[in-house]
């Protein structure tokens, strides 16, 4: 054989076996978490949860980041275009389906940039005001929302969040209009809301379960299918006087796109058996998500069938 040969050879054998090799050694270094939203939301919560289960398993620390703003799309950005080698991962939610219509300009297609890892969970919300308010009933606040049409505002995590979105439905099926007022995460909308910047926010349960057992705010009614488990006392929102309405979140991580599968499959690994492991499992359910671990293709198949349900929503409501 040639020298030219031999070398084309050897080529092809590193890369063929390269990647079980970095699997093997993976990860020797700290992994850097993205969470595009401020803290003190559902996803840094995940994401802290998870984050400290997969470095027991995996040996390295996990790092949460905090890179909010564009409505997600900035941090998700960066994780998009981070090296693909398993140690940038993204801890996100169903915003990253909206944005794939809501902002053109973000300057990634998600499923092509990103590799989805596993779900972490699902969780409805919970539509809070503050423990002052006046309103005491959802009913209270439709009701003073069709007598102030377009200027009762509420606070939401940016637009396409969950929050966001998750108020838009509760417009369009209540028929009233509210004044949308964005801000760069759902910890700061929860905090404007107690604050009487904004007068009621839609926000997952995590992220306000603590400040409605601690009574600094009035939780109305529950965004689900049916009735809470952590806030069993709280009608759905269908049950208070919106017939049909339904709306939950889910999270999930995943990796920068090209990341060696031999990596994702690691990472799915440890992922699925952190949100079956009791003491994480119940730390997640006891702040309202309820784990939910998936395989990347599951998870994957997922996030295609919310890009083509979101884009309907958005495009049909016209939300900018």
């Amino acid at each position: 054989m040639t020298p030219h040969r031999l070398s084309i050879a050897f080529a092809a054998a590193l890369s063929a076996t390269g990647a079980p090799v970095l699997a093997a050694q993976y990860p020797e270094r700290p992994i850097r978490m993205i969470v595009p939203f401020s803290a003190g939301g559902t996803a840094d919560f995940a994401a802290r949860i998870v984050g400290e289960s997969l470095k027991r398993r995996l040996g390295q620390e996990v790092v949460v980041d905090n890179r909010g703003g564009a409505g997600s799309a900035l941090g998700t950005k960066l994780a998009a275009d981070a090296t693909p080698d398993g140690y940038t991962l993204l801890a996100t939610n169903v915003g990253l389906a909206v944005n794939e219509t809501l902002r053109p300009d973000r300057g990634y297609v998600a499923l092509e940039a990103l590799a989805p890892v596993s779900l972490m969970g699902v969780t409805p919300s919970v539509l809070v005001v503050n423990r002052d308010s006046p309103y005491k009933s959802v009913k209270d606040l439709l009701a003073a929302a069709k007598a102030s049409s377009g200027k009762l505002p509420y606070g939401s995590a940016g637009a396409g969040s969950s929050t966001h979105l998750s108020m838009e439905y509760l417009k369009s099926l209540a028929g009233i209009d509210l004044l949308h007022v964005p801000y760069k995460g759902g910890g700061p909308a929860v905090t404007a809301m107690m604050g009487g910047e904004v007068r009621a926010v839609m926000s997952p349960v995590p992220t306000v379960f603590a400040h409605i057992k601690a009574g600094r705010v009035r939780a109305l009614a529950v965004s689900g299918a049916a009735r809470d488990a952590t806030l069993p006392d709280l009608p759905t929102i269908a049950e208070a006087g919106v017939p049909g309405y339904e709306y939950t979140t889910w999270y999930g991580v995943l990796a920068t796109g090209r990341t060696p599968a031999a990596i994702i499959e690691r990472l799915n690994q440890a992922m699925v058996a952190a949100l079956k492991e009791p003491d994480t499992a119940g730390k997640l359910q006891k702040t309202g998500l309820e784990p939910t671990p998936t395989t990347p293709r599951e998870f994957g198949k997922l996030i295609a069938v919310e890009i083509a349900k979101w884009r309907k929503v958005v495009q049909d409501a016209g939300i900018q």
